[in-house]
């Protein structure tokens, strides 16, 4: 094939890109073009969110109005403030447990034109429970478009993102996913949008990424069928999560919030600093999220569970740090 429409490399990575999308397609049984491949969910939220908010500018002269649970991903709370748009915060429990009936009130009351579920969510790892999805679909206004960001595993059985797809066709809804965070291709990049909306698909298709890394595209390629790397991922984060929950059980100053995926939250005793904690870790090799910069306080450290070794190393310095 000759490509005379784009420059000299253009035409492997998208090519590459194309038959990806054309999997992931016939995988959730929607047309092409209603599945966009991105540069991780971050390229997702952003290409979702720009566009929509401009288009209620545009059309309805006002801000876009979203609801989401809190704590949530920082990324996308950064998203949503960049353009501007209004935010409808449901805090979480006392034990980061997703609050149904407030976020239920919250949105037959305030009416948001998006409900974003991100489930695990980000930071606690926690998912959020079938049936309560079920319930917010049943009672979501017929004008609502609801954001599903599935970019972290969840190690609980859940409902597929092909059958939120298909059985609650009469709803508009939109699906991310990472392989960045499912096939460990951080390094890659690489995720992708899905929706069971037409208007919706046109509307963000000629404003995704066009090319991409050449790399990437072939490593995504190379384990996008392979589930064995996906058991794996699970069985490390349940071992994680197990050794957590052994440490913190005696800790009584300390709180553990059960983590069922990619990442977990600790909250840490009066008058011990996250950044300071940070700043001890890293000198030992090891990093963690200090609670400001996932927008929470400095009360707060983040986990990633990439291995129980690494965890377990992790438990040892701490261990020796709240001992001194």
């Amino acid at each position: 094939m000759i490509d005379l429409n784009h420059g000299e490399r253009y035409l492997e990575p998208l090519l590459l890109k194309s038959v990806i999308e054309e999997k992931i397609a016939k995988k959730l049984e929607l047309l092409k073009n209603q599945v966009m491949l991105n540069y991780g969910s971050n390229s997702n939220l952003i290409l979702f969110f720009s566009a929509l908010s401009v288009k209620f500018l545009h059309e309805q002269k006002r801000k876009l109005r979203v609801l989401l649970d809190v704590p949530n991903y920082f990324f996308s709370i950064k998203q949503l403030t960049e353009w501007k748009i209004e935010q409808i915060l449901v805090g979480r429990d006392e034990h980061m447990e997703f609050c149904l009936e407030d976020f239920i009130r919250n949105m037959k009351m305030n009416k948001p034109d998006v409900v974003l579920l991100t489930t695990p969510n980000n930071p606690t790892g926690k998912p959020i429970a079938d049936e309560q999805i079920k319930r917010i679909l049943r009672e979501l206004p017929s004008d609502c478009i609801i954001l599903f960001d599935r970019s972290l595993v969840n190690t609980l059985p859940e409902i597929s993102s092909k059958t939120l797809l298909h059985d609650y066709s009469d709803k508009k809804i939109v699906v991310l996913h990472s392989f960045s965070k499912s096939h460990s291709l951080s390094e890659e990049r690489i995720g992708f949008l899905a929706t069971n909306n037409s208007e919706i698909a046109i509307e963000l298709y000629n404003k995704r990424d066009l090319p991409h890394n050449l790399h990437a595209l072939k490593k995504c390629l190379s384990v996008i069928d392979n589930e064995k790397i996906v058991k794996t991922k699970k069985r490390i984060i349940r071992n994680c999560n197990l050794a957590l929950k052994d440490y913190f059980k005696d800790k009584k100053d300390f709180i553990y919030y059960d983590s069922h995926s990619n990442f977990a939250l600790i909250k840490l005793r009066e008058g011990f600093k996250s950044t300071k904690l940070e700043e001890e870790m890293r000198k030992k090799g090891i990093l963690i999220m200090a609670g400001h910069k996932i927008g929470l306080s400095e009360e707060f450290v983040r986990l990633h569970m990439t291995n129980v070794k690494g965890v377990k190393k992790f438990l040892e310095e701490f261990n020796k740090i709240i001992l001194s």
